[in-house]
């Protein structure tokens, strides 16, 4: 049972990261239904960086880990941004394209890493067992709590406070709602 509510937990938490940043994109007036692509490529980021980077010490790793995700996502998040607000693009399609181009990229970037180490080996899927070990926060019985979950709860809380309590939240919302009224009062529209 504690392995079921573990595991429900650590990917509650990255559903929960995703469905941040969709929040932050549908405030701001744009429909992203590109957001699995998104996580598929921030987790090929970050099982990049947990790859080539397997020897640094914990603490470090998880911060890596989590600077690569957003990196890779935030890169790959500009292919929506920049169609449909510069080039008025329709964000139904853009989205749906960016699911499917996520997948496939990163399983084709997964099989080409693997074929480069090893010809025969044609997985999609990278090794790092070890890795693995530093993103264990504590264990409570059988229970382990994640860094992630820990990040997610946190993330959770601040995301709060930027759209609801600071003047950013109020303009991106303000964008969001209603373009031209915020453009009358003087909000770069396009900018935020």
């Amino acid at each position: 049972m504690a392995l079921l509510l573990q595991y429900t937990l650590i990917y509650a938490s990255v559903l929960m990261l995703v469905a941040l940043g969709g929040c932050f994109s549908e405030r701001s007036g744009v429909i992203n239904l590109g957001l699995e692509g998104t996580m598929v490529i921030g987790a090929l980021g970050g099982a990049l960086v947990m790859k080539y980077m397997g020897s640094l010490p914990a603490a470090l790793m998880i911060l890596a880990v989590v600077i690569g995700s957003i990196l890779f996502g935030m890169v790959y998040s500009l292919l929506l941004a920049v169609s449909a607000i510069n080039f008025k693009a329709d964000q139904t399609l853009i989205g749906t394209a960016m699911n499917l181009l996520g997948t496939a990229a990163a399983t084709v970037f997964v099989k080409a890493i693997n074929m480069a180490e090893n010809v025969n080996n044609v997985s999609s899927s990278i090794q790092y067992i070890e890795q693995r070990k530093a993103f264990s926060a504590f264990k409570i019985g059988n229970f382990e709590v994640s860094w992630f979950m820990i990040l997610a709860v946190i993330l959770l809380i601040i995301a709060h406070i930027v759209l609801y309590k600071t003047r950013f939240g109020l303009r991106l919302r303000a964008c969001g709602e209603h373009p031209q009224a915020a453009d009358s009062v003087g909000i770069n529209v396009y900018k935020m």
